[in-house]
């Protein structure tokens, strides 16, 4: 979205508008300042110290967007009349600096989870395999460790670095580590994904281990994605220096979310690598509310025992 707006006398108040219009929020308004200066702000809906909002602005004249969606606004005291070449090619390097600054900070949060990663996973101790979240899904520890009640999964990128870690509660929340990189990378379950003759990848670990218990694509390392929105990322990295192997995509089957999210983005995921997708055959009587792999196997046993 790339909008200009009206004439507004006061330039802070012209820019703080066009933001309204298209839906970019500042959290604090206090924080744009017609200095010519960049400044970077927290959008309302956005994770908490987040700063994706941008906007660079001058007494007659500024732009702003919203790193996370891609929206930008501009703001001139000429009305409707376009930003003269001047203005545009200012903005446009305002723009790519505060592109800059955003990418050095984001790389410097990664960098410092990575040590902290690397210094909670040296320490941590082998998990339990009575752990309360192991014992609810029916899954073995794998890779897990644990730091007190919670177990800790590594993520690594395609050259085996460990970048952050997911935290698991007994109670099944999870969370990432602040500044954490995710994008790309993933929890390795079974398997090498660089020498295995097919990789599968999945969403969460629970999922991704019981397609690995179930063997449907045996032979294959399995790694997980964390979330539907990193399989295609993932799926892009694993492909990259392995042009031939075989990619799998196991879905998890939203059938009630609207859209089914996790099946989309399996799909989407598989066409952009020459992949393949894998999705839960429901038995006759399987609930709805069952979907993923993890929920299909944990139906099977129980069925097992109930009927056998």
């Amino acid at each position: 979205m790339n909008a200009v707006v009206p004439f507004d006398v006061d330039p802070v108040a012209g820019l703080l508008n066009a933001l309204t219009r298209a839906g970019i929020v500042p959290s604090d308004p206090a924080a744009i300042v017609a200095d010519g200066r960049v400044c970077r702000f927290h959008v309302e809906g956005d994770r908490r110290g987040a700063r994706n909002g941008w906007c660079v602005l001058h007494p007659d004249h500024g732009a702003a967007g919203h790193w996370r969606t891609g929206a930008r606004v501009t703001w001139s005291s000429r009305g409707d009349k376009p930003l003269t070449r001047e203005q545009r090619r200012a903005l446009n390097a305002a723009m790519l600096e505060a592109r800059r600054q955003r990418d050095a900070e984001q790389q410097a949060a990664h960098e410092r989870a990575a040590g902290q990663a690397a210094a909670w996973w040296k320490n941590a101790r082998p998990a339990d395999p009575g752990h309360r979240y192991l014992a609810a899904k029916g899954i073995p520890p794998g890779i897990a460790q644990q730091t007190g009640d919670e177990l800790i999964l590594p993520l690594y990128d395609v050259d085996g670095r460990l970048w952050s870690l997911q935290r698991i509660a007994p109670d099944g929340s999870k969370r990432l580590l602040s500044g954490g990189a995710k994008r790309g990378r993933f929890i390795p379950v079974a398997g090498d994904p660089h020498e295995a003759a097919a990789v599968l990848i999945a969403e969460g670990f629970a999922t991704t281990m019981s397609v690995h218990l179930l063997a449907l694509v045996p032979g294959a390392a399995h790694v997980a994605a964390v979330d539907c929105g990193n399989l295609l990322p993932v799926a892009q990295a694993i492909r990259r220096p392995r042009p031939d192997v075989r990619i799998v995509i196991a879905a998890d089957d939203d059938r009630l979310t609207q859209g089914n999210p996790g099946l989309t983005a399996a799909r989407e995921a598989a066409v952009a690598v020459g992949g393949e997708v894998l999705r839960p055959r429901w038995p006759h009587g399987a609930p709805l509310a069952l979907s993923d792999f993890n929920d299909l196997m944990l139906w099977q046993q129980r069925e097992g025992v109930r009927h056998g």
